[in-house]
């Protein structure tokens, strides 16, 4: 029963976090533009606390996923007499409204970039892309790659740290790949290289079956790798997203709250200390948040990215959408959109079952 808890306070404060710090973004850019805002709320439904700041509510909800920053005359061109002082979203050029939608996201790859730098820092070591030593058998090994190579690309992709090379093994590798090395200081592409294959939950990937040297830590290689472990982090994203779309993922690899909240709880269970569990949680931090600002770029109505495709739109027309029409269409993918998280949800709930 303690580790139930335990694992749903974490689950709560961590997406309260990556939220709070998402609208935060929205919220310090409207700020700076000048935008009047009425409330800054963190999580959905009815208020539990509501507290009065020199410009604006601040709101705690009851349901502790979402949150939202209430700006004037953001979907209303109606503006209550109460309010009528305050200086509307609507009156903003598109460019400002533009750097407001893309705040949100920003922070949340910003928070990411910060946590992995803490992560790096604070690591038993970082990882090398040059490989040590092979697992016996080793397929690669039996194909063409040897000792001390230094990967620099996988099947085209351009290899920056040890996440990305595991990760294109893993995406990629499921069939020969062609692999870019340094060897004996000179550059040498390495031809259909095989790995050996494992399957999950329906879906095949490449296994990795070689090992790497470690990297010496200085201040220099901390900065380098928490920025390129960040960007990779944002490339396995976007790349996922893609064969979702394509269909490579089934269903069974999407998941919600639910879902993450049974991941965190797993991570606290395989920590064996809470040092390690802080580590291990700091690294679903970093995925989860690339995961949500990048999710909400995608042009969706309801999401940030719909509203930047507006603005897009407006900018191309000279002028703005229809409100009415604006609403309509942001109102039936909202439908949309909340439907599908009610069925992820009672899918996660059942697979806990």
């Amino acid at each position: 029963m303690g580790s139930v808890l335990l694992t749903i306070l974490v689950t709560v404060l961590v997406f309260g976090l990556l939220i709070a710090i998402h609208e935060f973004g929205h919220y310090m850019v409207a700020r700076a533009f000048g935008v009047g805002v009425i409330d800054f709320s963190i999580g959905m439904g009815p208020k539990i606390k509501s507290w009065h700041g020199k410009y604006n509510d601040f709101t705690l909800r009851a349901i502790p996923i979402g949150g939202f920053v209430n700006m004037v005359g953001e979907y209303d061109e109606d503006i209550p007499e109460e309010y009528k002082y305050k200086i509307p979203l609507n009156s903003k050029p598109v460019w400002q409204r533009m750097l407001i939608v893309l705040a949100g996201p920003f922070m949340n790859i910003l928070l990411a970039f910060l946590v992995m730098a803490i992560l790096v820092s604070t690591g038993p070591a970082i990882a090398s892309t040059t490989i040590s030593k092979f697992a016996d058998g080793s397929r690669s090994e039996q194909t063409g790659l040897m000792e001390n190579d230094e990967i620099i690309k996988v099947d085209g992709k351009r290899i920056r740290c040890a996440n990305d090379m595991a990760y294109k093994i893993s995406s990629s590798g499921t069939k020969p790949i062609d692999i870019k090395v340094i060897r004996d200081g000179k550059e040498i592409l390495v031809e259909n290289v095989e790995f050996p294959q494992f399957t999950e939950k329906n879906t095949q990937f490449g296994q990795l079956d070689f090992y790497v040297y470690p990297k010496e830590k200085t201040f220099g290689s901390v900065i380098s790798e928490s920025f390129w472990q960040s960007v990779s982090v944002v490339y396995v994203t976007v790349d996922s997203l893609i064969d979702a779309f394509t269909g490579r993922y089934g269903l069974d690899a999407v998941g919600g709250p639910v879902a993450v909240g049974g991941v965190i709880g797993d991570t606290i269970s395989a920590s064996e200390s809470f040092a390690q569990g802080l580590y291990n949680i700091g690294n679903l931090i970093v995925l989860i948040s690339v995961s949500l600002g990048i999710c909400n770029l995608l042009p969706i109505p309801v999401l940030d990215g719909g509203r930047f495709l507006f603005y897009i739109i407006e900018a191309i027309r000279r002028k703005p959408m229809n409100p009415k029409v604006e609403q309509a269409i942001s109102m039936v993918f909202m439908v949309l959109l909340f439907g599908f998280m009610i069925f992820i949800t009672l899918k996660d709930i059942v697979g806990l079952f």
